[in-house]
């Protein structure tokens, strides 16, 4: 099986990642809407999927700009790099209450911050402009 994952030549700017960030959240809240704990825990394609958009989301907020992180120190910018880092690497110790807690409690929350992040990077930067 051939693969062609080529990695672009131009590396995703802030407001691409802020756009992924955003994708991932509202993805892990369509999946989980209308679903219980205990469905989380019985489907394996649905955790598989819930955990696929939090390494995103986390991986794609781990590479905003530092400049751009400052600016907005309401996202727990750390926390959000930890999380994924967690699922990806110590996949073995992963805490499901945790991710199903952050998935319906706390991440609907955090959307509007991350939409309202991207926006304004889109804005400021535009289609075309290097961040």
């Amino acid at each position: 099986m051939s693969l062609n994952m080529s990695p672009r030549k131009n590396r995703p700017r802030d407001p691409d990642r802020a756009r992924h960030m955003v994708e991932a959240a509202k993805l892990i809240i369509a999946f989980t809407n209308g679903r219980t704990f205990q469905d989380f825990l019985n489907d394996n394609l649905l955790r598989s999927a819930v955990e696929r958009q939090f390494e995103i989301l986390g991986e794609a907020g781990s590479h905003i700009s530092a400049s751009t992180q400052v600016l907005w120190p309401s996202i727990d910018w750390i926390s959000i790099k930890n999380f994924r880092n967690l699922l990806a690497h110590e996949y073995f110790r992963t805490d499901y209450p945790q991710v199903w807690h952050i998935a319906t409690a706390l991440l609907p929350g955090l959307l509007p911050t991350l939409e309202a992040l991207f926006a304004d990077l889109d804005q400021q930067f535009g289609p075309d402009a290097s961040v």
